[in-house]
């Protein structure tokens, strides 16, 4: 008779079920640890040095939940010196997910004794998941070795498990290596290390750029309005440019997203309204971005300010709004303003605002707003950009509303983007499929673009189609 794999195994499973058994019978679970027979243990070890991954599977699956007990977990760790590379990086993973903290001894051994990359990558990884605090400096030495290591370095101090592991961190994120102090934090908010907030405050102010932008990003994943008051200085202390940008997102995060953001964005504006003019004009950004009453009072009060550098200010802020509500001042400045750069300003905020996939307009109020700021474009460039952000809107009018365009030379390539774009969403193009054929072929006349031409003849067919990745540098 010949034997299947599947066959074979399912004999390897009874037969490890009745030496089980043999040690078990009706004894406490404790002793019943304490006696796995030799014989099981042996056969798995036989298994994890077999070629046939099928069968090194089977023993790997022992080790992860079959056999019991300190003493087998010691005998299987023994196992990793005498194993060639690959096998050392299976066994040790599977040592991690067994979860016996007595395989530690033999893991580290592994990654002391090793220089392959992909063995010290698993042993640090399975120190992560066995290990205390114990290892936290194994574990902190291998943040400055290359990847994989140091990736994994990063996880395992991000699930390591004690009392006393994320205390440790903090101290490291406060005091240890410059180089990895803002990894050290990037770890704290990886384990939503809630008793290391005020530390994280404390960083935000901090005299190192790197650690005030990773504290920030950090109070961002889970502050809340407790911390909206260091936040602000965090957002004072950046420096104007791309470290300011990132600490704004933040605290716009935690004003918006986070749990109670409702308290928070009043928070933001009380520490507003009690800031002096400087950090006001800095602070504006922010408050726009968060929105709500109290602060678009605040921004109707600039607009309507005599001095011309307040108002100014206003305007810039109205631009930085979050949704479509201040739509209708948009529509009355940009019909009443005489001055071109403000009236360029609020058509560029309209273009975005009007489809932004926000809870505030309907699809078909959407396009109305998107239909009125077409109608006061006075330049081809920026009719372009309405067409552009018109698909935005995934609707059937908004292909109405755009195929006109395409027999417009001026405006035709930015409409043939929007009918291919809106064409991509097959519940809209099967349910209207004669117009979006005709638009389809339109486009197919016009574009001279390889990539539209493609996915234009893809979706008449009613194929997919998939957007290319960048390529990794």
């Amino acid at each position: 008779m010949r034997f299947t794999i599947p066959r074979l195994c399912r004999g390897i499973a009874l037969t490890w079920a009745v030496l089980a058994g043999l040690s078990c019978g009706l004894q406490p679970a404790a002793a019943a640890e304490a006696a796995v027979p030799q014989d099981a243990v042996q056969m798995t070890i036989d298994f994890l040095g077999k070629d046939d991954q099928a069968f090194r599977a089977i023993g790997l699956d022992r080790v992860r939940y079959g056999l019991k007990g300190e003493a087998v977990t010691v005998q299987l760790a023994g196992l990793l010196s005498k194993l060639a590379p690959a096998r050392q990086v299976e066994l040790t993973a599977a040592l991690a997910d067994r979860g016996d903290r007595a395989a530690v001894p033999a893991v580290l051994a592994l990654l002391l004794a090793s220089k392959e990359p992909a063995v010290r990558a698993a042993a640090i990884s399975g120190l992560g998941a066995l290990g205390s605090s114990a290892e936290i400096a194994v574990l902190k030495a291998s943040l400055t070795a290359a990847d994989p290591e140091k990736a994994a370095a990063r996880r395992a101090l991000t699930v390591l498990r004690g009392n006393d592991v994320t205390a440790l961190i903090t101290e490291a994120a406060k005091f240890g290596d410059s180089g990895l102090r803002p990894t050290f934090i990037d770890i704290l908010a990886d384990r939503r290390a809630i008793t290391a907030l005020p530390d994280l405050l404390a960083a935000a102010v901090d005299g190192d750029p790197a650690v005030r932008t990773s504290a920030m990003r950090a109070l961002a994943k889970f502050g809340g309005p407790e911390q909206v008051s260091g936040m602000v200085q965090g957002v004072l202390k950046a420096a104007a440019g791309g470290e300011r940008d990132e600490a704004e997102r933040a605290l716009v995060t935690v004003c918006t997203q986070n749990p109670g953001k409702d308290k928070a964005a009043e928070a933001l504006l009380t520490q507003f309204k009690a800031a002096d003019e400087t950090a006001q004009e800095t602070l504006l950004t922010v408050l726009a971005r968060v929105g709500g009453t109290g602060a678009i009072a605040i921004i109707d009060g600039l607009i309507a300010d005599t001095n011309v550098a307040k108002r100014k200010l206003g305007l810039t802020a109205l631009t930085k709004w979050p949704d479509a509500t201040v739509s209708q001042r948009l529509l009355d400045l940009l019909r009443t303003s005489q001055d071109q750069a403000e009236r360029d300003q609020m058509l560029g905020t309209l273009i975005r605002i009007a489809p932004l996939p926000d809870n505030k307009l309907n699809d078909k109020q959407k396009l109305e707003l998107l239909e009125k700021t077409m109608s006061l474009c006075k330049r081809d460039e920026d009719r372009r950009r309405v067409l552009e952000r018109a698909n935005a809107i995934r609707t059937i009018e908004t292909l109405r509303f755009v195929v006109p365009y395409l027999d417009d030379p001026n405006l035709a390539e930015p409409a043939c983007l929007s009918v291919v774009e809106l064409a991509h969403h097959r519940n809209i193009r099967d349910a209207n499929k004669d117009e979006f054929t005709k638009a389809l072929d339109k486009v197919l006349g016009t574009t001279k673009n390889e990539e539209l031409i493609d996915r234009a003849e893809r979706y008449k067919q009613g194929q997919t189609w998939e957007r290319k990745k960048p390529a990794k540098s």
